[in-house]
């Protein structure tokens, strides 16, 4: 409580972003550099991402901390978006949003999101329609 002539402590939450990459073979390494430099910048602007590498299961979790070794990530097999879903309503109270950077050639979840989703597709692919959420590509 605020009395008066006495300062307040204000404490302002950092929102955590879970960022799925899709790792699947159709996926470049240009692609991927994209991807990358759209995470970075997101970091930048001072939330914390925790990045979900992701073909057609989850492959590897981690916390992105500004700076990428090497280009290698895990993966390299089939489509799927429905793992990255599921772990998404199981950590649902970790985290205030999806940012799902893919190339699209996958058909649309079947679990219900249950946070905000934002699907970045690369520059060479079209935007998949039938994905829940807001869609943008990268120029």
């Amino acid at each position: 409580k605020r009395f008066y002539g006495n300062p307040a402590l204000k404490i302002k939450q950092k929102k955590t972003t879970l960022v799925a990459i899709d790792t699947s073979r159709s996926v470049n390494n240009n692609e991927l550099m994209e991807f990358f430099n759209e995470i970075y910048h997101i970091y930048k602007a001072g939330t914390d991402v925790v990045v979900v590498e992701c073909d057609a299961s989850i492959q590897r979790v981690y916390d992105y901390k500004g700076k990428l070794e090497d280009l290698s990530v895990q993966g390299r097999g089939g489509t799927d978006f429905e793992p990255v879903m599921q772990y998404l309503v199981e950590n649902r109270n970790k985290f205030n949003n999806l940012i799902y950077f893919t190339d699209g050639e996958c058909p649309a979840p079947s679990t219900t999101p249950l946070k905000p989703i934002l699907w970045v597709h690369s520059s060479r692919s079209e935007i998949n329609d039938t994905l829940p959420g807001t869609k943008i590509r990268i120029n």
